[in-house]
């Protein structure tokens, strides 16, 4: 069995971690936005997409409390609503928090 040495594990980590870091961003990519209106209860969070060279769309990808990733048109009422409820719910937070 052959034995890796110094150099060539740090190179084999590093492809590795490289291969990982290309993979999940490419995944993270929304490329068209789901159909239909993702009820507002099951929404834990959001992230904003912004237009780059891999992802061809603006997009709010809502996180839902199951851990899936729902590609939303920021354009559409329903999507405003839902980021402003989470707004509104966040500083609700805040607000118990800091009486406390």
């Amino acid at each position: 069995m052959t034995r890796l040495t110094g150099p060539a594990l740090a190179l084999l980590l590093l492809l590795t971690v490289s291969l990982f870091t290309q993979e999940t961003s490419a995944l993270a990519c929304c490329r068209k936005y789901s159909k239909g209106v993702l009820d507002f209860s099951h929404i834990r969070g959001y992230s904003i997409q912004t237009v780059k060279t891999v992802c061809k769309i603006d997009a709010i990808i809502f996180h839902t409390k199951t851990g899936r990733n729902v590609c939303a048109n920021p354009a559409q009422t329903w999507v405003m609503q839902s980021i402003q409820m989470l707004r509104e719910k966040v500083k609700t937070m805040m607000k118990k928090n800091t009486k406390q």
